[in-house]
């Protein structure tokens, strides 16, 4: 009676844990053999062990989340402000005007009254860089012929106009007097305006009322709402008018004693647009 066959005999492979593994591959480096001797199992093993792993930091944030600094809440007014101050410039504008049958005896003419009015004007210390001379003209005159009937050349005219400062205003009812008298009835005053010759002051002095005027206005609402005034966010020059010169007609003028001139003030306005925190 024949023995039974024996069941084949199955070996078992120990398993080896990876910090074992790994530690043999880099061993066998070390001893420069190939990483192949230890088994292709080692090695794969030794690789996944080796590969890089990505994981989202715990600490970022996740998206859409809010920010955790509030905005602070702001209170946005207008403030205006004004200033004015005595002119200390006068302009004058001033023409010399005559009309003669030619062109030549009208052109000498009118030279003629204009070095009148210039020297009148050297004699009441005006200085020349005061005086500008702003148009010259010379144009034919012509008589309607009426009737349908053509029109008729009868002479010329000759004219000269000038911008004359006057940096004392309380001398330009003397100055405006003293030009009529040398130029006689060819002069002709075409008006006065009162002006300052640096405006920056009295914009500085409007700036300043006008920021006043925000700073209050933002106080009282913060008052009203219990709440504290924080900084100053942003501040913003909103509407700002040019300093008004003052104009006095020509009708004030008259070929009188004295001349009588009010040179009144000059005024300037600034708006300003501020934006404050709220505390």
């Amino acid at each position: 009676m024949s023995a039974a066959p024996r069941p084949p005999v199955r070996t078992s492979r120990p398993r080896t844990s990876l910090r074992a593994l790994t530690a043999a591959v880099v061993a066998l480096a070390a001893l420069g053999l190939p990483s192949a001797l230890a088994g292709p199992a080692v090695a794969d093993e030794a690789l996944a062990a080796s590969a890089p792993a990505f994981a989202t930091p715990a600490s970022a944030p996740a998206p859409g989340a809010a920010d955790p600094t509030p905005t602070p809440s702001t209170v946005t007014v207008t403030g205006t402000g004004s200033a004015s101050a005595a002119p200390d410039l006068a302009v004058v504008g001033m023409a010399v005007e005559v009309t003669a049958p030619t062109a030549e005896k009208a052109l000498a003419a009118q030279h003629a009254a204009a070095n009148a009015l210039l020297g009148a004007l050297r004699r009441q210390q005006v200085a020349e860089r005061d005086v500008r001379t702003d148009s010259l003209e010379l144009s034919a005159v012509y008589e309607d012929g009426g009737g349908g009937g053509a029109s008729k050349l009868t002479g010329y005219r000759a004219a000269q106009s000038f911008s004359v400062k006057v940096r004392e205003p309380h001398r330009t009812g003397r100055v405006i007097k003293a030009a009529v008298a040398a130029a006689g009835d060819a002069v002709r005053v075409n008006g006065v305006t009162f002006d300052l010759a640096d405006a920056r002051p009295l914009r500085a002095k409007a700036r300043e009322a006008a920021h006043a005027d925000a700073r209050d206005k933002a106080e009282h609402y913060a008052a009203l709402t219990g709440r504290g005034l924080g900084r100053l966010v942003s501040l913003t020059e909103a509407e700002s008018g040019n300093p008004r010169p003052l104009t006095v007609s020509p009708s004030a003028f008259a070929k009188q004693e004295g001349v009588p001139v009010a040179p009144g003030e000059i005024q300037d306005s600034v708006s300003v647009v501020a934006v404050y925190e709220l505390q």
